[in-house]
């Protein structure tokens, strides 16, 4: 057993945060070395402790929170950390975290009107296991497929597979028929939680008829043999069940249960040895990058990788005992699927599920009915939830916190958001990506608002960040602009079945490539200047479209804008930018030029500026600059024998 100091301070007669992942600490000792600040000694097993308080003395986090060591004058940074890397399994947290949480609400979903304490969540995740394990004969290391909007079942889905050694393989809701099957086939999924027929969920998309039509056409002429389907069973989450008679006779040998049926089973639980069969090592998730260049990949997370990435992400966050989170990401993103859910295994910190699917007038419902302290959000729905709110003159008092990720976000949507929110006094930008668990940088308490809000932060713990040379790849000088690249605890085990591609991004080192370009300063914070694929060069120059980006948003017109780089005959690339305005405001191409000449050199400002009412998304908020650059070419007829940067 271990023992460790952590000073807690109080201010504002805030209550002391006090948090821990694995085993329950016990409170050694009281001690006091000044009139306000408060230190407490815990006593756990292995187990990471952590705690955070919302308002803060940045000399009493001089223990906690440590700067990261950068080599000078190299772009190279390592996050260092008082804390330890958790060698354990979800399983093995969950058993743990039932020993003091038992009877804490955990789960509240708005849209279901539903609320479970952390032993009810648990006495489901253990019935639905062994029902996996009994009744449908999966094991350790069988693929399981989630097809599914944000709901309870799709919690319940995710840690009853992870916890017993099932992979599991999280499916886009919007996907068609042609991207199903490929999920199928990649995946080797076995068993497919899914909607039935007449689900609710069928205001988004047609699952049991993109279902059936994707298992009854013979895919004969498959480029890789291998790529078979491998599904056993079907579990219908809502709605109707389907019919043997269904599917075609190739396909027949596939059962179909329904949930609830499912969930009902006498026995409580799968035998402990199956459990501790599971190592930290394990594949636990298999989940699809978002498809904004291409043909989605399978990134493969083990136990270790989204355990110590929600354990030392969320130390950044400073959640406290009090906070409450709402998550309205969909659940099949790393975002909200790790970052979000996984509150709930690694802290006592209840999440909220405020819609089946995205709505910003639940959203902003669920946070007032609730008293949400926190809010997961893209860009994009932060400035939808701003922007709703003010329509409905909304100030959302328990607002305290927004966690944004998922694209980069405007400096001036940031300080747009803290101004109008009351009590909502930090708006923190993580980075990272699918094949990093998700996340790599953050902000601490060590830093600024303005370094929260204008970088995406240093590395977390155990984590090593360097810029290089796109060419040379040898590592610049600070401050210089190149590719950003992770290693550490957090790089993905590889793509799905998929070494080539996995060689594409990850070297011999286990450097993991993320594509984007960005320049670190002396603190190790880091900036994202744009992807390596959206780079523009326009007669020779590089031009970055976060820069032109962030200063459009600028303009009072101007609720969102994405930048792009089209063909030119003479400069082989000009800019263009995609511009939707505010409800009712007006403005010209011509004001928009002159707006930009005179703030960025001449070659930056666009040549072409569309104004447009909706941009090509990713269900996660994403902008599809791909698919921008082709839609661009064909409305101005320009030469299409562009080399896409997709």
């Amino acid at each position: 057993m271990s023992t460790k100091i952590l000073r807690i301070e109080k201010f504002l007669n805030l209550k002391p945060s006090i948090w821990l992942c694995g085993r329950q600490s016990t409170i050694l000792q009281s001690l006091s070395s000044s009139p306000s600040p408060t230190s407490f000694a815990f006593k756990h097993n292995g187990s990471i402790f952590w705690q955070s308080q919302r308002n803060f003395n940045v000399n009493s986090f001089s223990d906690d929170f440590l700067e990261p060591f950068v080599d000078a004058p190299y772009s190279y940074a390592f996050g260092r950390s008082n804390n330890h890397i958790i060698h354990r399994t979800l399983g093995q947290i969950l058993n743990e975290r039932l020993d003091f949480d038992a009877d804490k609400p955990v789960i509240i979903s708005h849209h279901e009107k539903l609320t479970k304490s952390y032993a009810e969540f648990f006495d489901d995740v253990r019935q639905l296991s062994y029902a996996l394990h009994n009744v449908l004969g999966l094991k350790r290391g069988d693929v399981v497929g989630l097809w599914s909007l944000n709901a309870y079942s799709w919690l319940l889905v995710q840690f009853a597979c992870i916890r017993m050694g099932l992979i599991l393989c999280t499916i886009n809701p919007y996907y068609q028929t042609q991207e199903l099957d490929y999920a199928l086939r990649k995946g080797e999924i076995k068993a497919l939680f899914m909607p039935g027929k007449n689900s609710k969920q069928n205001v988004v998309n047609r699952y049991s008829d993109i279902f059936l039509k994707t298992l009854n056409t013979e895919q004969k002429k498959q480029s890789d043999p291998s790529l078979r389907i491998h599904l056993e069973n079907v579990i219908v989450l809502d709605g109707d069940g389907f019919d043997q008679g269904d599917l075609s006779a190739s396909m027949s040998s596939i059962k179909f249960h329904h949930f609830d049926t499912l969930r009902k089973q006498k026995g409580k639980d799968v035998d402990q040895s199956l459990i501790e069969s599971v190592i930290p090592d394990d594949p636990a998730v298999i989940m699809f990058t978002s498809g904004t260049t291409g043909k989605p990949k399978g990134a493969c997370l083990s136990h270790s990788n989204i355990i110590n990435n929600v354990s030392f992400t969320l130390r950044r966050y400073l959640y406290s005992m009090d906070s409450i989170v709402c998550v309205p990401l969909p659940f099949f993103h790393a975002f909200a699927g790790i970052l979000g859910n996984l509150l709930i295994a690694i802290s006592s910190i209840p999440l909220v599920i405020p819609c089946l699917k995205y709505d910003v007038r639940q959203l902003a419902e669920a946070i007032e009915q609730h008293q949400a302290t926190d809010v997961m959000v893209t860009p994009t729905l932060a400035i939808d939830l701003l922007t709703y709110s003010k329509e409905e003159k909304l100030k959302l008092p328990s607002l305290k916190s927004v966690i944004a990720g998922g694209a980069s976000v405007p400096v001036e949507l940031t300080q747009q958001f803290v101004d109008y929110f009351p009590n909502c006094d930090r708006f923190q930008i993580g980075y990272g990506s699918t094949e990093i668990s998700p996340c790599c940088s953050a902000c601490s308490p060590l830093h600024s608002f303005g370094e929260a809000t204008t970088t995406v932060g240093a590395p977390i713990d155990f984590v090593e960040m360097k810029i290089v040379d796109p060419k040379t790849r040898q590592t610049v000088k600070l401050g210089e602009t190149g590719e950003i690249l992770n290693r550490g605890h957090n790089t993905m085990l590889g793509y799905w079945r998929d070494p080539e591609k996995t060689k594409e991004v990850i070297d011999d080192g286990r450097w993991y490539n993320t594509g984007d370009l960005g320049v670190m300063d002396e603190k190790g914070l880091i900036k994202i200047i744009g992807r390596t694929k959206e780079l523009i060069i326009v007669g020779g120059e590089n031009v970055y479209p976060r820069e032109i980006e962030e200063i459009l948003y600028t303009h009072p017109a101007i609720e969102i804008v994405n930048v792009i780089g089209i063909p030119d005959e003479r400069k082989g690339e000009v800019v263009c930018a995609w511009v939707k305005l505010h409800h009712n405001a007006q403005c010209t191409e011509e004001e928009l030029k002159e707006f930009c000449k005179d703030r960025i050199t001449y070659f930056k400002v666009p040549k072409h500026f569309l104004f447009v009412d909706s941009f090509p998304m990713t269900a996660t908020g994403k902008a599809q600059k791909f698919i921008m650059e082709k839609m661009t070419i064909e409305k101005l007829n320009l030469h299409k024998d562009k080399h896409y940067k997709a």
